[in-house]
């Protein structure tokens, strides 16, 4: 995966998407890698406080 394309996927991680939505998002990236960057950010997201996290509502 381009770096590019890894900042896409990381952006939209941090905005609260799903592993699966990603996945379904980027069907043409490589799952393995869009799973590492999605686990990446939450391990990231968890460090934080809990007043940081930004929680997203997509109804």
């Amino acid at each position: 995966m381009k770096d590019q394309d890894r900042r896409a996927v990381e952006g939209m991680a941090r905005s609260g998407m799903e592993l699966e939505v990603l996945l379904g998002c980027f069907p043409s990236f490589p799952r393995d890698e869009v799973t590492d960057v999605y686990e990446s950010i939450q391990r990231l997201l968890r460090g934080l406080d809990e007043s940081m996290q930004l929680k997203v509502n997509c109804s």
